[in-house]
């Protein structure tokens, strides 16, 4: 079968896929580091959180991917020692070979298929995850904005609460009153707070 003749299986492995440097590397080089800010964050591991449903169908998904890809180099092998024996003398043999290459084909075939499936499944949580980040980010940026209004809104009402109040009691004591900060601007009360009605 010319699909599974022409497969790649390099390129499956788990995700997220890794960068330049190998992960076991990247693991031996942080796993002090990391030991260190799991002591400072947990009193003991018993009280760690269990990784979330979606990241434990994802380690699923990786070990499937790496034992598919085992029987994907063994099947290889198999088909190929079968092909070896159909062009011998024994015709019994050949049959049997035939039939071995047949299944091995078949069975490298429907792994390709569901190593394909994996692949757009692991895609899809990469897809999922930006996503939900993307919304996280606009949500707080939008609860950043709604913070920076209100304190705009706050500041601006104590300076003309002050500014109320300066004219307020200048008109109680007599002086005059700052130009646009008289008492009878629109939607402002026209006498001092706690000036007796005569």
């Amino acid at each position: 079968m010319d699909e599974a003749d022409e497969f790649d299986i390099s390129v499956f492995g788990p995700w997220p896929p890794g960068g330049a440097e190998p992960a076991a590397e990247v693991a031996e080089r942080e796993a002090p580091r990391v030991r260190r800010a799991v002591g400072r964050l947990f009193l003991e591991l018993k009280s760690a959180d269990r990784p979330s449903p979606v990241d434990e169908f994802q380690m699923l998904l990786n070990d499937l991917t790496a034992e598919m890809r085992d029987q994907f180099e063994l099947f290889r092998r198999l088909r190929a020692a079968a092909e070896a024996l159909i062009s011998g003398e024994d015709e019994a043999a050949a049959k049997a070979a035939r039939a071995d290459a047949k299944a091995a084909t078949d069975a490298m075939a429907l792994l390709v298929r569901t190593l394909e499936k994996i692949d757009g499944l692991q895609r899809q949580i990469v897809r999922d995850r930006e996503a939900a980040e993307l919304l996280a980010e606009e949500e707080g940026g939008d609860a950043a904005i709604r913070a920076e209004l209100r304190a705009i809104i706050d500041a601006q009402a104590d300076a003309r609460a002050r500014r109320l109040l300066q004219s307020w009691t200048a008109a109680r004591d007599g002086a005059p009153a700052t130009a646009g900060d008289s008492p009878g601007d629109p939607g402002e009360p026209e006498s001092a707070p706690g000036a007796e009605s005569g």
